[in-house]
């Protein structure tokens, strides 16, 4: 059985028109969103033992307090072809990640991340369903299940959708 964690990039920084896309910065929402899901995802039973990255600022930026969280034992490979990715590419990506993850995170970017779940997930509950395909906000965490040994055979439809997490509510939550 492999994992497949989908987590798009935190907040990003909107003030300075003249910067390219790529090199967005978080804003301070965000770096906050970033801190508190790294420390979610590292103590979760969804803790990822591979994380493939957008090569964008954003994201790189949404997963540096996570690698510091999962430690040297847990790498992070940085993709360009992640940056904008639909589906497709996306699932090309993560057909190619090593077998000995069983968990594999992917840090990414809408809309092709909300797209890759809603066309991985085979019966998703209507509740979980309705929250992916109203999109995903920034910092939201996708965890699919799939019956397969290797990365390379997870198909579109086949995936079970287990969690649906937004940095608000689960910060709320953790107050609680």
């Amino acid at each position: 059985m492999k994992q497949l964690c989908l987590l798009r990039h935190a907040k990003s920084d909107w003030g300075d028109p003249a910067k390219d896309d790529f090199d967005r910065p978080l804003n301070a929402r965000g770096a906050k969103a970033a801190e508190f899901m790294a420390g979610y995802i590292a103590s979760c039973p969804y803790r990822p033992d591979t994380v493939l990255c957008s090569t964008a600022a954003r994201a790189r930026e949404t997963c540096a307090p996570l690698s510091l969280r999962l430690g040297k034992d847990v790498p992070v490979i940085y993709r360009d072809e992640l940056y904008h990715a639909m589906p497709d590419a996306m699932l090309d990506e993560i057909r190619q990640a090593p077998d000995t993850a069983q968990t594999l995170l992917v840090v990414a970017h809408n809309p092709g991340l909300v797209l890759l779940a809603m066309a991985l997930a085979e019966d998703p509950d209507e509740e979980t369903a309705l929250r992916i395909a109203h999109g995903v906000p920034t910092g939201g965490f996708i965890v699919l299940e799939f019956d397969v040994e290797h990365w390379a055979n997870i198909a579109e439809g086949k995936g079970r959708s287990v969690f649906f997490g937004r940095p608000r509510d689960l910060m709320a939550e953790e107050k609680n």
